[in-house]
């Protein structure tokens, strides 16, 4: 007989949260990780404050964050959804907040999230060994036998689970080595790239704004309708939440318009402008404007619209202030290309939701085999969406396990 009712191989949170469900539900457990520590990527996530979750949708508009594959999710969520999710972890000792819908560990910080899991797993004796990667899966008639690892020895249980993540932050151990092994077990796996991702931009001059964040711009890329959000510069080019949901869309040679002051038309802001200029004519347009647009990029605007900065505002023509208006409206990035999965916060792609069943998460090919997380052909966007995937999918494996 096996000595395990359940085999988890990769230690993130789709796993962990599969190891606590099944081992609270009675079965024996255990997890492989291949690094030194379990939750690798986790401590990454939110920019180390790890977003947990996005609270104020429904299931299916939760689901339309993961779009055309999304509704695989709505039988996952309405079994461990939002609610289930903040529950179990506030129910367990982890406080949270709420922060524009997203949901933070009170802390804020990853590690006390790895800390609450850690607990948990030892709380309900999940077998946890590290340093120990997989390299073959004996099958026999469509059911895994055994598993062998790198050492040569040999683990068997009655089920498996593949939660080992996707290719996106691969320092994280997140190598793709999920993948290999469905597929070698016969699964079909969809095109594998980068998501969530920041954007290379052409212009030199973005590397002189690096770190510097545009709140509430406007953003529009080619022809689309324009959208509102956050941007960040980078040395490379631009990155923040919108921008890495925009990025599944982006392509070379795309471009992207940035608009300082969205819910103002042009005659608004020119109106705007004008009076600034009047009310402060004897003063230079650089102290008049950097109250209102951040001085580094006011320094480039003024560039681009053939003004000095030392130029006083009653010196400024007609034709210069044309420019500058312009400018302030439409700001012109031309895309080279996406940053790879080195810098892809998730991977689109996977294995094909096709082959399995979204109501326990169970392979439709191999009888004993699972899936969660983000080895499966699902990303979503940015703001605690995806790793709600990971606890969701994690949980239902966990909760519906074979004996």
């Amino acid at each position: 007989m096996p000595k395990y009712d359940l085999c988890i191989i990769g230690g993130g949170p789709a796993g962990m949260m599969a190891g606590i469900m099944a081992a609270k539900n009675g079965k024996k457990v255990i997890l492989l990780e291949k690094n030194k520590e379990l939750g690798s990527k986790l401590l990454l996530t939110g920019g180390g404050r790890c977003n947990l979750t996005h609270t104020n949708l429904t299931n299916r508009e939760f689901a339309l964050k993961f779009g055309k594959q999304g509704d695989f999710l709505l039988s996952p969520l309405s079994s461990f959804g939002v609610k289930e999710t903040m529950d179990f972890f506030s129910e367990n000792g982890l406080d949270l907040k709420i922060e524009d819908n997203k949901v933070y560990p009170k802390s804020e910080k990853s590690k006390d999230v790895l800390s609450f899991f850690r607990k948990e797993l030892n709380k309900y004796d999940v077998k946890i060994i590290l340093n120990r990667e997989v390299s073959n899966f004996i099958l026999e008639d469509k059911i895994i036998k055994s598993i062998v690892l790198k050492n040569s020895s040999e683990i068997s249980a009655q089920n498996y689970l593949i939660s080992t993540g996707g290719k996106s932050y691969p320092m994280t151990g997140s190598t793709g080595d999920g993948y290999l092994f469905a597929q070698k077990m016969g699964h079909t796996i969809t095109e594998l790239k980068p998501a969530l991702t920041p954007i290379e931009i052409k212009e030199k001059w973005v590397s002189l704004l690096k770190g510097l964040t545009l709140y509430n711009a406007g953003i529009k890329l080619n022809n689309e309708k324009q959208i509102i959000g956050d941007v960040l510069f980078t040395h490379f080019g631009i990155s923040g939440p919108i921008i890495l949901n925009l990025s599944e869309r982006i392509k070379s040679k795309d471009k992207i318009y940035l608009d300082l002051f969205p819910l103002k038309n042009i005659e608004e802001l020119e109106k705007n402008i004008v009076n600034s200029i009047e009310e402060n004519y004897k003063k230079t347009i650089y102290n008049t404007l950097e109250k209102i647009i951040p001085s580094k990029l006011l320094l480039i605007i003024l560039n681009f619209s053939d003004i000095q900065k030392e130029t006083i505002c009653r010196n400024i023509t007609k034709e210069g202030r044309r420019k500058l208006i312009n400018n302030l409206k439409k700001i012109e990035l031309n895309v080279v290309g996406l940053l790879g999965f080195e810098k892809a916060m998730v991977t689109k792609g996977g294995v094909s939701l096709k082959e399995i069943d979204s109501k326990t998460m169970k392979s439709k090919i191999i009888h004993n085999l699972y899936f969660a997380g983000e080895v499966i052909d699902l990303n979503g966007e940015t703001g605690g969406f995806n790793l709600q995937m990971c606890f969701t999918t994690g949980a239902v494996m966990g909760q519906n396990i074979d004996n």
